[in-house]
């Protein structure tokens, strides 16, 4: 597919997933000054135009120039994620909780596999770092608001993260990227920081006590067929890799970046360092799935 084919796609699933959430004039304004402010970095937005018009179906058009087509994809890649990130942050609140899931849909599963495996267009990052960033507003909301009606002494600092540096045991950075990852002692992810931040002073200065009885928010991910049926061969039988790569047809690159996913989604986990096991967020998962069926 060409570049210009892929992000309009994309800009048009952007568009729906904001106007559903806003108004189609919020997702015009918001998405038009996303790429504004992009173009900075990324000239080649330049060749993106989106107008409202009453003559068509979703009452607007997306226009790409064949121009972008000759841009490298790492480049290419880069601003799309760049765009996602962008209009999510401009929209905070009204962005919701499944903003990237619903972005995904949209676009349809070609056209994200596409962009995955050709851009590098990493789409579970963008979709955790908003889940992060949804959980910490929704935090310093429900503090806010413990301290308004007098739940919370204002004058105590607040954790606004749900952990300290004291519980941070060691964190991980990926080859290539600029997050790292934060785990606990038993190995749970904590969070996952943008590296152009100090990672300890971030969490130090959010970190405080609080009393808040704060709600967990439920994790929603889009499993990809196989991926959903190498959780079915691990809940059915106990398999080495040969085998799971055998029954799935998969490489093994492939079985890594399956298992590295469910395992980040809550899906798996070691019990030792080469032996993996279903959660409970994976059985639930398997056994939703076959009510739907």
């Amino acid at each position: 597919m060409k570049n210009s084919v892929l992000l309009k796609h994309v800009v048009k699933a952007l568009y729906n997933v904001a106007s559903r959430r806003t108004s189609a004039k919020t997702a015009d304004e918001t998405i038009g000054s996303s790429i504004k402010t992009l173009e900075r970095k990324f000239d080649f937005l330049r060749y993106v135009d989106i107008n409202q018009v009453d003559f068509t179906e979703d009452g607007y058009t997306v226009s790409v120039s064949p121009d972008i087509d000759e841009v490298p994809p790492s480049h290419f890649g880069a601003a799309v994620e760049a765009l996602i990130r962008v209009v999510y942050n401009d929209l905070s609140s009204d962005a919701g909780l499944y903003f990237v899931t619903e972005l995904k849909e949209y676009a349809g599963e070609d056209i994200i596999r596409h962009m995955q495996q050709e851009f590098n267009v990493d789409f579970d990052q963008i979709q955790l770092e908003q889940h992060y960033a949804y959980r910490r507003m929704e935090r310093k909301k429900q503090i806010a608001e413990a301290v308004k009606t007098g739940r919370i002494d204002k004058r105590r600092p607040q954790n606004l993260l749900g952990y300290t540096w004291g519980n941070v045991a060691y964190w991980k950075h990926e080859p290539g990227s600029k997050f790292c990852t934060l785990y606990d002692k038993q190995g749970r992810v904590l969070d996952r920081l943008n590296l152009d931040r100090i990672i300890q002073n971030y969490v130090e200065k959010l970190s405080g006590y609080t009393e808040v009885d704060l709600k967990e928010i439920e994790k929603e991910v889009v499993v990809y067929e196989k991926e959903y049926n190498l959780l079915q061969l691990l809940l059915e039988q106990d398999m080495d890799a040969e085998t799971a790569m055998h029954k799935l047809k998969i490489t093994r690159d492939e079985l890594n970046n399956m298992i590295h996913k469910l395992a980040q989604m809550e899906m798996l986990h070691y019990v030792s360092f080469d032996t993996l096991e279903l959660t409970e967020t994976g059985i639930s998962y398997i056994s939703k799935k076959q009510e739907n069926r």
